[in-house]
């Protein structure tokens, strides 16, 4: 009965080492478990997220050169792939945006960045207002799934697809 009751405590003390583990595993940031992805990428990474917005809204009076500098040379956004469709691909927005008289801003929430092996993947939401309308309001809205990717000149989206969904639409 001893041998029992002892072999009965210990097994209980590794099943609850084991659950003390996984539970500090679980709760621990992501960052101290992957090498080489740091503090100072989550930071780099949530600043291309919010450049691109300034140059989605801003970018019109330009090529397109600087909307295509968040790509990498291969990059893809939806069906535009490579800069010169990236380029393409946001002038016609800008043009768009002109010929129907009006200013969007693009505004992210729900950012969330999981590190990869290739790099990172990304996802956030979307809200695109119409800013000349008055009162402005929300254009339309979606999803962004991003895989990017660290390179000599800092993160780089690799590929992103957007999905648009329905936005409110006031009565």
């Amino acid at each position: 009965m001893t041998r029992k009751f002892i072999l009965g405590f210990v097994l209980g003390g590794v099943v609850a080492l084991a659950a003390v583990a996984v539970a500090g595993r679980l709760s621990s940031p992501v960052s101290a478990k992957e090498p080489g992805f740091s503090t100072q990428d989550y930071i780099d990474i949530t600043n291309l997220y919010n450049a691109y917005t300034r140059i989605t809204d801003m970018g019109g009076a330009e090529d397109g050169s600087n909307y295509a500098s968040f790509f990498t040379p291969d990059g893809e956004f939806n069906t535009a792939k490579g800069p010169e469709a990236l380029k393409k691909m946001v002038k016609n927005f800008h043009s768009g945006l002109q010929k129907n008289g009006w200013s969007s801003r693009h505004t992210y929430t729900g950012l969330v960045i999981t590190p990869t092996p290739e790099g990172a993947k990304g996802s956030v939401y979307l809200l695109t207002f119409n800013v000349t309308a008055k009162p402005p309001f929300v254009d339309h809205s979606g999803v962004y799934e991003d895989w990017l990717v660290k390179t000599r000149q800092g993160w780089k989206w690799k590929k992103r697809v957007y999905r648009s969904s329905e936005s409110f639409k006031p009565s």
